[in-house]
C-alpha cells in the first residue's frame, strides 16, 4: 500500500519546478534556458555513452568495458558537450530575447515562469534516474542481507525497506514513466534489477521457501535460471565485490532477463510487498503479559 513518503521524490521534484519558476519570472528566463538547453544535450551525450560504449568497445576493440569506465568516459564527454553548448546557447539566447528582439516580452513573468518548464524538466528527468538507480543499488543490498542464514535471529531488529528504492517506487508509479527510463538507463531496467535480485536469493535457506509462498514472486523464484547464473564467473564476480550495477548489467543477466516467456511478469513486479511480508513474518511474538500471583 502506497504512503505519502513513496511520492516524496516527486514532491522535491515539483518543489523544485516551482523554485524555478517563480525564479525565471522575476529574474529572467536567459540563464536559466541556456543551461537547461545544454544540460539536455549533456544528458543526450551521457545515456547514450552508457547504453552505446559497451557494444561498440566490444565489438570494434574486443574489449569488455566495466560499467564504471562506460559511465565515467560518458560522464566526461557529457560534461565537455555541457560546457561548450552552454557558451554557445548563451550566446543564441542572449540574441533572441535582447530587449530588440521578437521574443523579448516573454523573458519574465508568466511567459518566463512557461519556458523554464523546459530546464526543469531536464533536471527532474536526471533527479529521478538519480534517485532511480540509488533506489535499486539499495534494494538490492536490502535482498542480500535477508537471504543470509542469520536472519531468521534478527526479528524484530531488521531495518525497514529502504528509503531510496520507497521514493523510486514512487516515482515509477507515474503513468509511462518506469517504461520509458527502461529505455534509457541500463542501470536500474526492472527486469533486469528484479532478475538481479532473484540471484542474491537463489541459495537463501530462509527468503527463497518464503517467496515461494507468495503468488506474486513463486513461479518467477522456482525458475532453475537464478541458482545457474550465480555460477557465472561474472556474475559470482559481482555478487563477491557487493558490485549491485555490475550484476544488474551483466550479460547473462540481461539474457535471462529479456526472456519473453518471464519478461512482462519480471518488469512488472513490485519486490516490496513480499519483501516486506518476509520480514513481517519473522519478526519476534509478542510477549504475553504476566498475570499477577493469585496463590496464598
Amino acid at each position: 500500500m502506497s504512503s505519502l513518503s513513496d511520492f516524496t521524490g516527486i514532491l522535491i521534484g515539483l518543489l523544485f519546478v516551482v523554485i524555478i519558476f517563480l525564479w525565471a519570472m522575476k529574474h529572467g528566463v536567459v540563464k536559466i534556458l541556456a543551461s537547461g538547453v545544454a544540460a539536455g544535450l549533456a544528458l543526450a551525450f551521457f545515456y547514450g555513452g552508457i547504453n552505446l560504449l559497451p557494444d561498440l568497445a566490444k565489438t570494434l576493440l574486443d574489449v569488455d568495458l566495466t560499467w564504471k569506465i562506460s559511465a565515467g568516459v560518458s560522464a566526461g564527454v557529457a560534461f565537455l558537450a555541457y560546457v561548450i553548448s552552454r557558451v554557445i546557447f548563451g550566446f543564441i539566447f542572449k540574441a533572441v530575447f535582447n530587449s530588440d528582439g521578437w521574443f523579448h516580452w516573454c523573458v519574465e513573468g508568466i511567459p518566463g515562469g512557461i519556458l523554464s518548464l523546459f530546464p526543469s524538466a531536464v533536471a527532474l528527468f536526471f533527479l529521478f534516474n538519480c534517485i532511480r538507480v540509488a533506489g535499486t543499488v539499495q534494494e538490492l543490498n536490502y535482498v542480500d542481507s535477508l537471504s543470509r542464514d542469520g536472519i531468521s535471529q534478527m526479528g524484530g531488529r531488521i531495518p525497514p525497506y529502504p528509503l531510496s528504492a520507497t521514493w523510486r517506487n514512487g516515482i515509477e508509479s507515474i503513468p509511462f514513466f518506469a517504461p520509458a527510463l527502461d529505455l534509457i538507463d541500463p542501470y536500474s531496467r526492472r527486469g533486469k534489477r528484479n532478475a538481479a535480485a532473484f540471484i542474491l536469493a537463489s541459495d537463501s535457506n530462509f527468503l527463497k521457501p518464503f517467496l515461494l509462498t507468495r503468488p506474486e514472486t513463486a513461479v518467477l523464484v522456482e525458475m532453475p535460471v537464478w541458482a545457474q547464473l550465480a555460477t557465472e564467473p561474472g556474475v559470482a564476480a559481482a555478487v563477491q565485490k557487493l558490485d549491485r550495477l555490475a550484476l544488474v548489467v551483466d550479460p547473462t543477466v540481461e539474457k535471462a532477463a529479456s526472456d519473453p516467456l518471464i519478461f512482462k511478469d519480471l518488469s512488472q513486479l513490485v519486490l516490496r510487498p513480499p519483501v516486506d511480508a518476509f520480514v513481517a513474518s519473522i519478526e519476534p511474538a509478542p510477549v504475553a503479559p504476566e498475570l499477577p500471583d493469585t496463590s496464598l
